[in-house]
């Protein structure tokens, strides 16, 4: 069931998104950057979530491992890195392969294959460059995106992510079209971070229990491709790191049901090597960890319509 959210409220919230995005792509990067580190302290404690769900998801990604002070710091720091990329959002279309040869390095494009592959990240560093960047480097690239609820916000979002040379497919229902682009030997990112709300299967995040998208694994079983993960890392000196990791190796037993939890386990382990080198890069404030009742009624359907035991099955 789609979210019904005020409609008052959305109309709000897009306007002052859109205006954000024209005054950043108006202001020279830096003042840009500076812009969105002050917003981003003024979110940090005029909104109440953010440190509840971020805190606790550090509580239960690190427990006692960390320091309440640290913890404290890694949110901050996050809260900042995701206005950051807000803020560089808007110049995706005026980055041309020289602009984003000054801003981004990229390690490790020699483990791309010359067919189509499947790429995983999530909201990590600026990950709205990653695909863009990868277009840079003489590849046709898609992303799969989920449309937003305002139609102007959207559209602006669209239209900017395209700009930058990416092709962009609607989230709902593209497994078809993944898999049609990928045979054509398009690479397409995937963002894989996030609870799905369906197609999911149970893994473990940070040693603690939660749902992930089976998308990579599917279409890599389907479609014999590669699933490599990519990050792009901010770095200290303002500029980007793309970094693109050799392909995960996947298990091929021949039980699909088994190889697709194994495979997507096998992704969230990638991306959380990812998320423990920068934690503080990462979205914490997203309810990652969140239970998912429909997603569990519906995986104990599935093995007691054929009197398996989940458990030992995954």
């Amino acid at each position: 069931m789609k979210n019904r959210r005020n409609p008052i409220i959305q109309g709000l919230t897009a306007g002052a998104s859109l205006g954000f995005a024209r005054l950043t792509a108006m202001l020279p990067l830096p003042l840009a950057r500076g812009l969105a580190s002050l917003l981003a302290g003024v979110a940090y404690y005029a909104v109440p979530r953010i440190r509840k769900v971020g805190l606790a998801n550090l509580d239960l990604a690190y427990s006692d491992t960390l320091s309440p002070g640290e913890k404290r710091r890694i949110l901050w720091e996050a809260v900042r890195h995701v206005a950051i990329t807000a803020a560089e959002f808007s110049r995706l279309p005026s980055l041309n392969p020289d602009g984003f040869a000054r801003l981004v390095r990229i390690v490790g494009r020699e483990h791309l294959p010359e067919t189509g592959f499947v790429c995983i990240g999530g909201h990590f560093g600026n990950w709205e460059w990653m695909a863009p960047a990868m277009a840079c480097t003489g590849r046709r690239i898609a992303e799969i995106v989920r449309p937003l609820d305002d139609p102007r916000l959207n559209a602006f979002i669209d239209a900017t992510r395209r700009g930058g040379g990416t092709e962009t497919i609607p989230k709902e229902d593209a497994g078809r079209e993944i898999v049609r682009l990928v045979r054509e030997g398009v690479g397409v990112g995937i963002l894989i971070d996030q609870s799905p709300r369906r197609n999911g299967v149970p893994v473990t995040f940070f040693g603690a229990s939660c749902w992930a998208t089976i998308a990579p694994a599917m279409i890599s079983a389907r479609s014999k491709v590669p699933v490599h993960p990519v990050a792009m890392v901010r770095d200290a000196d303002g500029g980007h790191t793309l970094h693109i990791y050799p392909a995960l190796e996947f298990a091929q037993s021949g039980n699909l049901r088994k190889d697709l939890v194994t495979n997507t386990q096998r992704c969230q382990d990638a991306f959380e090597q990812v998320v423990r080198a920068h934690p503080e890069q990462w979205m914490w404030f997203h309810r990652r960890w969140k239970h998912r009742e429909f997603l569990e009624a519906e995986w104990q359907a599935k093995f007691k319509s054929n009197g398996t035991d989940p458990e030992k099955e995954g």
